[in-house]
């Protein structure tokens, strides 16, 4: 019998066991009609597809925390893909920057950085590796300046 993608999501995903209410609440948020099969599924999928091993783990981490007051927000499926791409691919930053960047702008104050952001995120499924790199440059400079990432 084979397991569920859900319960797949959660022992892939789930860095310790106080970690798996987090991610029932992300697939709360992601789950269509109370089914999360399907997105689990798809991240499932775009994590095995990913060359980093660890891009979509911790994109779960920093989704599944939420804005500063706890809520999640939903993302297209597209930019959830995206996210995982922005983690993978964006190699001129090291890991902890893209992080840190991640979790910033998706949950910044500052509704036109998110926007701006996710909109990046949404279209990068588009983009050739060269092309997604220098997106997410340019879009560094836009949101921050060029001094946080050097």
């Amino acid at each position: 019998m084979s397991d569920s993608a859900r319960e797949e999501f959660l022992r892939r995903y789930a860095t310790s066991p106080i970690h798996v209410p987090r991610l029932e609440r992300l697939l709360a948020v992601y789950g269509d009609d109370g089914d999360d099969e399907v997105f689990c599924s798809r991240f499932i999928a775009w994590d095995r597809a990913c060359p980093d091993g660890e891009a979509a783990r911790i994109v779960t981490e920093i989704l599944s925390a939420g804005d500063r007051s706890g809520r999640i927000p939903r993302l297209s499926d597209d930019a959830v893909h995206g996210t995982i791409r922005w983690m993978s691919d964006v190699i001129s930053l090291p890991v902890a920057q893209r992080a840190r960047c991640l979790n910033e702008w998706l949950h910044s104050s500052n509704r036109q950085v998110v926007d701006r952001f996710i909109e990046f995120l949404t279209a990068g499924g588009a983009l050739d590796a060269v092309q997604f790199n220098a997106g997410a440059e340019e879009l560094a400079v836009r949101l921050t300046g060029w001094e946080a990432f050097t």
